[in-house]
């Protein structure tokens, strides 16, 4: 009984040594030079961060670095759900990712200036193009006043969205959030304002105050988000609006026309323009959520640039839709092949872009190109065959030949790399940490590691 009891408060003294170890954390930055301390999705791009040394995989918000007291070193890693993953990383993994991320160019690794000087950039093109035109029209009562009202606002959306990116980080997601609820709170603003019946300098006055409150509203929202949800949600947005008004526009492209009992020739819209402001704006708004969804909850991995090529999709499908109308269709024919082609369009570029790679910014981008240069090679080539261009139908054909063309040829250039696939969760058991706990080594050490 005495050798029980002495074995016992030895177990207990081991445990309360281990249990009172003070485990120091010091944050190391990822690259030589000392200037990547918050890891992003567009560095770990750029350096080509991956297995074995890099352990992340799927879209993430940001990755930091620490060293422990026993000189190794722990990756954590925020993803968009507020989940924080712990990796244990060792000093050849870290000396992997440090090499990687040191060859980058310094403007590269620059993430900060990079999403912030584009959120001047963008703050300072809706100035121009939103919040001085609503904001000259609200309060300018002579050309003289219109054109003071532009200029100051003008010239202060840049001062002002630069001090927003001094005194705050802004992310990329921010960024690109904030743009599209900048221009989107406009025109949704200006949208209810007409709804409620105001004049027209109320409504610009609306469409003023809509967009500076979309754009903080996205800079709020984005905080937390990823980069393909931010993209997503501004993508579901934007579709989401431009479907309900294909649609609104298919049951009222043809309106009732007839004389009345008064024996005159009238016209009358089966859907009423209030409403049609209503459905598009309804639609917009639920995009938003439903955008976000998307790259969160698909079987397999969406980026950013993955979103991006969905518009050149849509494009071709369009095309595609409107060249299979007949000579001279109605209007309510053209609207409705349209919105369905660029459905189809959306869905097959999921299907065949998507799903089967993971496209960056830039390659989404030159997927675009190659897709509009396409098309115009196409529309070319229907100007010499008809040159009097007497049918639509052969140059919408091979303009939307040409467009397809053009994007499988564009996409097999840039070759981007294989879908990485949706994140699973896995266990891992470490049975050096037990080694260590039951030795009483200090430090950190993990028994499971669980990866999402």
């Amino acid at each position: 009984m005495r050798r029980l009891a002495s074995t016992s408060a030895v177990v207990l003294f081991c445990l309360a040594s281990i249990a009172g170890a003070q485990v120091i954390e010091r944050p190391v930055p990822f690259d030589s030079a000392a200037t990547v301390i918050v890891m992003n999705p567009m560095i770990a791009e750029r350096a080509g961060l991956g297995p074995p040394s890099w352990p992340v995989s799927g879209d993430f918000v940001e990755a930091r670095l620490y060293t422990v007291t026993d000189s190794s070193y722990i990756l954590t890693v925020r993803r968009g759900t507020g989940v924080v993953e712990r990796y244990n990383l060792s000093a050849a993994d870290r000396e992997a990712i440090r090499v990687s991320v040191s060859r980058l160019p310094p403007d590269v690794v620059r993430e900060r200036n990079d999403a912030g000087n584009s959120f001047i950039r963008n703050q300072t093109l809706l100035g121009l193009a939103v919040y001085a035109p609503a904001f000259a029209y609200a309060v300018g009562e002579n050309p003289v006043g219109a054109t003071a009202g532009y200029l100051v606002v003008a010239g202060g959306s840049f001062f002002a969205a630069s001090e927003i990116a001094r005194r705050n980080f802004i992310s990329r997601a921010q960024n690109d959030l904030s743009f599209n609820t900048g221009r989107n709170g406009a025109l949704g603003a200006w949208g209810i304002a007409y709804l409620f019946g105001a004049e027209d300098r109320a409504e610009a006055a609306a469409a003023f105050i809509g967009g500076l409150a979309g754009t903080g509203l996205g800079l709020r929202w984005g905080r937390g988000m990823t980069e393909a949800e931010a993209m997503g949600a501004g993508f579901g947005a934007d579709l989401g609006a431009l479907i309900a008004w294909g649609a609104v526009s298919t049951i009222d492209g043809d309106p009732d026309c007839g004389f009345d009992a008064n024996e005159v020739y009238t016209c009358r819209d089966r859907i009423g323009d209030k409403a049609k402001v209503l459905t598009i704006l309804a639609s917009g708004l639920v995009g938003y959520p439903l955008g976000v969804l998307y790259p969160k909850n698909s079987s397999y991995n969406v980026t950013p640039g993955d979103i991006q090529t969905l518009w050149p999709a849509a494009l071709v499908g369009v095309l595609a839709g409107v060249s299979f109308l007949p000579e001279s269709p109605k209007n309510s024919h053209a609207w409705g092949a349209a919105t369905l082609g660029g459905i189809a369009g959306v869905i097959a570029g999921d299907r065949f872009l998507v799903r089967r790679r993971d496209h960056s910014r830039t390659d989404a981008g030159r997927l675009t190109l190659g897709t509009v240069a396409g098309g115009l090679m196409g529309g070319g080539v229907a100007a010499l065959i008809d040159t009097d261009l007497g049918d639509p139908q052969l140059v919408f054909a091979l303009t939307t030949v040409g467009a397809l063309t053009g994007m499988i040829v564009t996409e097999r250039t840039i070759d981007p790399r294989r879908d990485a696939g949706r994140q699973r969760v896995r266990v891992t058991f470490n049975p050096s940490g037990l080694v260590m706990l039951a030795t009483g080594t200090q430090g950190m050490h993990s028994l499971f590691t669980v990866r999402f």
